[in-house]
C-alpha cells in the first residue's frame, strides 16, 4: 500500500514547521507530504527548503487558490503518481493522537468500497441539507460506522479510486467552505462509502470535552465570521443545485433568507449586513461568479 498525504498552506510557515514534524511522529507514515502554498510570498518555499528532507516536496500555487483549490491540486498531483490513499491535511490541524494514521488505515482497508476515512464525521440529511451531529450514544462499543461526510482538519485520507475512476476532485471555484461536502456527496454518489473508527471518534469527543453538547443557538458573529458565511451561503446554494438536490436548495435559500432577521436583536447595522451577505451570495451564485471575492462589510 502507497500512502502519501498534502498540506495546504498560506502565509503560517511557523505553525508549519509544527505539523510536519507531528505528521511524522506518526506510529505509521506518509512516505513523503506534499506542501500545497498558496502564499504570496516565498517564506514558505526557503522554509521547506531549509528543512532538507527528502520526504517533503514542495509546490507553489503561484496564487491564493483557496482550501478548495489547493486541495484539488494536491489530490490530483498525488493520485497521478500512484499513491493508493492520500492525506488531506491543513497546515493548522494535525493528527491530535500518534496512532491516527495508524487507526484510519486500518479503517480504510477494512472495506473494498471505502472512498475516505477521518476521524470525525457527521450525518447528512440529502432532503433538508443540513448536516446533523453524530449521537454520542451512537459512539458507545467497538467497530467502524458510515457517515455522509468529513470535514476539513479531521485528518481525511482519500481513496485514490474515486479521483482516478470518477474523477472526483474538490472544485477550485468553491475556493473556502463546504468543499469538503461537495466532495463527499460525489464520493457517496459513485457508490464507495465514508467510514470512522467508532472508538477513535469518542476517544477525539472526550480529549476535546465535546460530550453532551446543548442544542447550538444564534449567536452574534464577528465580521471575519459574517465573512465566512457568505462563502458557506453561496457554496452551498451551489451544491446543492449542481447535485439535483432541490428540497435541500428550498429549504436552504429559506433558512439563510429568515435567520438574517434574528441578527436585528444585536442592532439594526448587524441586520443589514447580514442581509447584504446573503444576497450577495445568492447574486453571486445565480451568477456564476464564485471563487475568491473581496467583500466590505
Amino acid at each position: 500500500m502507497r500512502f502519501a498525504g498534502f498540506i495546504m498552506t498560506y502565509e503560517r510557515e511557523t505553525i508549519l514547521v509544527d505539523t510536519i514534524q507531528a505528521i511524522f511522529s506518526q506510529t505509521v507514515t506518509p512516505e513523503k507530504i506534499l506542501i500545497i502554498d498558496n502564499s504570496s510570498t516565498y517564506n514558505t518555499k526557503e522554509l521547506i527548503k531549509s528543512l532538507n528532507n527528502p520526504k517533503v516536496e514542495y509546490y507553489r500555487v503561484g496564487y491564493n487558490s483557496g482550501p478548495a483549490g489547493a486541495a484539488r491540486i494536491g489530490l490530483k498531483i498525488l493520485a497521478e503518481e500512484g499513491y493508493e490513499w492520500i492525506y488531506w491535511g491543513d497546515d493548522d490541524d494535525p493528527p491530535v493522537f500518534i496512532e491516527t494514521f495508524e487507526v484510519l488505515i486500518k479503517t480504510a482497508l477494512s472495506d473494498p468500497k471505502c472512498g475516505c476515512v477521518g476521524v470525525v464525521g457527521q450525518f447528512f440529511n440529502r432532503k433538508s441539507g443540513f448536516v446533523n451531529r453524530v449521537p454520542d450514544n451512537i459512539l458507545q462499543g467497538q467497530g467502524i460506522m458510515e457517515v455522509d461526510t468529513i470535514a476539513g482538519g479531521m485528518s481525511k485520507i482519500v481513496n485514490r479510486d474515486i479521483i482516478v475512476q470518477f474523477n472526483i476532485l474538490p472544485e477550485e471555484k468553491l475556493f473556502y467552505g463546504s468543499e469538503e461536502l461537495d466532495f463527499d456527496i460525489r464520493i457517496k454518489n459513485s457508490g464507495y462509502k465514508l467510514l470512522v473508527d467508532k472508538n477513535f471518534y469518542l476517544k477525539h469527543r472526550l480529549n476535546f470535552n465535546r460530550l453532551g453538547l446543548p442544542s447550538k443557538t444564534f449567536q452574534k458573529k464577528s465580521n471575519k465570521a459574517m465573512y465566512r458565511e457568505y462563502y458557506s451561503m453561496r457554496n452551498v446554494f451551489y451544491i446543492f443545485y449542481k447535485n439535483n438536490l432541490k428540497s435541500a436548495f428550498i429549504i436552504a435559500l429559506l433558512y439563510s433568507f429568515f435567520k438574517q432577521f434574528l441578527r436585528f436583536k444585536y442592532g439594526f447595522s448587524i441586520g443589514i449586513i447580514g442581509f447584504k451577505i446573503f444576497f450577495l451570495a445568492l447574486f453571486h451564485f445565480l451568477t456564476g461568479k464564485m471563487g475568491y471575492r473581496k467583500i466590505n462589510i
